[in-house]
């Protein structure tokens, strides 16, 4: 069923209008900047609903994913864990960080089907993906600072974004169908406060990410630096996804 744009959802687009106009610097973000507080990250566990529609706003899809983030202090690492149960198939991946960007990188489905392993080198990716028992490899070359497509999702939180700049970075596509260098532009549009139960009023940054002709909005709480939710708009598609 379709619904008429919320108040917040307005307010997006009347922001978006105004930074269209207005924003014109720029940066290159590289995943080694001494700015991202990589140290601030604490372990996490939460979930998250994932809600999937069609071009026309219809429900085509519903789950929930277990969020998990570890940390090794000994040897300053990050493993940022995601599991769901989607259509009789559990997949989990890990996003292993260190405190100048992404380490590596492993997928896996059960019964088994898919496994990746990705390492990330300085200026190059080497992937091995096993499908349906058939292996290949893969190596990508990159420009130094590079983050990853799977774990950018988890720092945008502890990144120091200013309102009226363009942050402009290369990723690298963790799916089996991209393994390529991925640019993504990220804008701080504005705060916002919510309501949340059991939490008061939070006031949240919203971050306007686009990449690959999609435009995902990402609410992070300013205080904790955790995600909130997030609305992306594709072509032909779009989801939502919000911590229960």
């Amino acid at each position: 069923m379709n619904k008429p744009p919320c108040k917040s959802e307005m307010l997006l687009l009347v922001v978006i209008s105004i930074n269209s106009l207005t924003a014109s610097a720029q940066i290159h973000l590289n995943a080694h900047d001494k700015s991202i507080r990589y140290d601030l990250i604490m372990p996490e566990h939460s979930f998250r609903k994932v809600t999937m529609f069609d071009s026309a706003g219809n429900v085509t899809s519903e789950f929930v994913v277990d969020h998990l983030t570890k940390i090794d202090t000994a040897h300053k690492e990050i493993d940022f864990i995601n599991s769901v149960g989607y259509l009789g198939r559990l997949m989990i991946d890990s996003s292993v960080d260190n405190y100048s960007g992404s380490a590596y990188y492993t997928l896996t489905t059960l019964p088994s089907a898919k496994h990746e392993f990705i390492k990330y080198l300085p200026t190059s990716v080497e992937a091995v993906n096993v499908i349906k028992g058939v292996s290949s490899t893969k190596t990508t070359v990159m420009s130094e600072g590079y983050f990853d497509d799977n774990s950018i999702w988890d720092i945008l939180g502890y990144i120091p974004f200013k309102k009226g700049i363009s942050y402009q970075l290369d990723c690298y596509g963790t799916d089996t169908h991209t393994q390529v260098s991925i640019p993504y532009e990220i804008e701080y549009l504005f705060d916002e406060d919510n309501f949340e139960p059991g939490c008061g009023v939070v006031n949240s940054m919203i971050l306007k990410v686009s990449h690959e002709g999609s435009a995902n909005y990402i609410w992070i709480n300013k205080k904790t630096h955790l995600f909130i939710k997030e609305s992306m708009q594709g072509k032909g598609h779009s989801f939502t996804m919000v911590t229960l």
